[in-house]
């Protein structure tokens, strides 16, 4: 029986559309699609009435829906412990990373595991890190690297463990114009004034929001950006500042500075995985590179 074909059919029954449910497991549609059918050929059944662009689940296909949850954690479990007995570590593995983390981790890390571990195959998605979050526990994604912000916890589903990975350092980014750009004694509160570049819905979002709760009504959130080469224009063009993350930064304009701050903003690094696939090789191999790519030595940069 098809694991990514159940997983399609549980998508469909909960978001009600072909496409909502490859959304949700971050395929395209023609692809659930697909993964249904294979389904349906082993099966020999019909589980899916598809009309224009509607698809419905037959009665068989809803007796399917209401166990598709507990056959995917009993064939997951089983998957794991049979590959934990076999002491390898292969098959597919689908990471998701947030942009920050799949610039400056995801390359040197998978990249390791690969050079070890020639068999596996690497699946890797950029999306935000509830986006990341979500896709492993709806079964879209097999490792997750997420984060959230001290002050600002992640949320964790049920059936989902986490490890800490490591912790990133974030700097305010100013145009070299700023006042503060030469400064090296200033704390987060002192651009209270500026008008800050953000991410709507980010963690850093929410981060923002939090640490200015005591002035929310001085603080001005007004630039909503999300792309982070757009947001660091900005800030050289002298449009406002911005909280940079140092993972995964890069070389930053010659009109822009970042000014470390006390008490700087610090966000966790997480891995995120199923329950029910713990003890799989892979999964233990990925997070042992991850978190040695996150906690370089003390005098080796990352």
């Amino acid at each position: 029986m098809s694991l990514a074909g159940l997983r399609a059919i549980e998508a469909l029954s909960a978001h009600g559309s072909i496409s909502a449910a490859a959304v949700a497991l971050g395929y395209t549609p023609s692809a659930v699609s697909q993964q249904i059918l294979r389904l349906e050929r082993d099966l020999h059944q019909s589980l899916v009435e598809r009309g224009g662009r509607r698809a419905t689940l037959t009665p068989p296909g809803e007796i399917l829906a209401l166990s598709a949850r507990r056959i995917i954690i009993e064939l997951e479990s089983m998957n794991a412990t049979l590959q934990a007995a076999a002491q390898t570590v292969t098959g597919t593995l689908t990471v998701a990373a947030f942009p920050s983390a799949a610039r400056g981790v995801l390359p040197i890390a998978m990249s390791r595991l690969l050079a070890r571990w020639p068999q596996l195959e690497l699946r890797l998605l950029e999306v935000s890190s509830h986006r990341a979050v979500d896709l492993v526990a709806g079964g879209g994604a097999d490792l997750a690297l997420a984060h959230d912000w001290i002050g600002v916890t992640m949320d964790v589903p049920t059936d989902v463990q986490t490890r800490h990975l490591g912790d990133d350092v974030s700097d305010v980014l100013v145009s070299t114009a700023h006042p503060l750009a030469s400064s090296s004694d200033v704390a987060l509160q002192d651009f209270v004034n500026d008008p800050w570049l953000f991410e709507p819905g980010s963690v850093a979002h929410e981060f923002l929001l939090h640490a200015f709760r005591e002035v929310p009504d001085r603080v001005s959130l007004g630039h909503m950006i999300s792309e982070y080469a757009t947001q660091v224009e900005m800030v050289g063009a002298g449009l406002g500042v911005a909280l940079a993350p140092r993972m995964g930064r890069g070389l930053l304009p010659n009109t822009v500075r970042a000014v470390a701050v006390r008490s700087p903003p610090l966000r966790r690094v997480f891995g995120v995985w199923r329950s029910s696939s713990q003890g799989r090789p892979a999964i233990a191999a990925a997070l042992a590179e991850l978190e040695r790519t996150c906690r370089p030595p003390a005098d080796q940069p990352r």
